[in-house]
């Protein structure tokens, strides 16, 4: 017999990448209607959460906790707090999800707007504030979904507030 998996938090929103009112907007990840109708929406909300959470609140070991050994492996603590020090998220929209079932991973696309110091921002987008759409790649580690690093976060799609 088969368990029924927890629900989504919240329900579906109009997919949009833009965020009404102070920008970053909330810290809730929510997900658009395409995403919540994918089976893995669940786990794919919590550690996406977890994972803005932790760099809302500056957490390193927090953040260590939702990401892929890989990706711990290759960011030391000081150049993930100076990078994020200054880095306040918020409007997240999980835009889509499609699985890999041969990898065994989940390639999210999501929508956020961040701000943070002009200094701290990106070369290509010396901004403070920057609506993002990127590609986070999850794989299942332990059983759990994590944020991985993968040649589909590299090419991130950035505007100006």
């Amino acid at each position: 017999m088969y368990s029924r998996p927890a629900e989504a938090r919240g329900a579906p929103v109009v997919p949009s990448s833009s965020v009404a009112g102070a920008v970053p907007g909330s810290g809730e990840v929510r997900l658009s209607p395409d995403a919540f109708t994918h089976p893995d929406r669940t786990a794919v909300q919590r550690v996406l959460q977890a994972y803005f959470d932790s760099i809302n609140s500056r957490d390193f070991d927090a953040w260590r906790a939702v990401v892929s050994a890989r990706r711990v492996s290759s960011t030391p603590e000081a150049g993930w707090v100076a990078a994020y020090e200054s880095t306040r998220d918020g409007g997240m929209v999980v835009q889509r999800v499609e699985s890999d079932v041969v990898g065994r991973r989940l390639r999210v696309l999501i929508s956020f707007v961040s701000t943070q110091d002009v200094s701290k921002a990106p070369p290509a987008l010396p901004e403070g504030c920057i609506r993002w759409r990127v590609v986070y790649v999850l794989v299942w580690e332990g059983g759990v979904l994590k944020v991985d690093e993968a040649p589909e976060n590299r090419n991130p799609q950035m505007e100006k507030c």
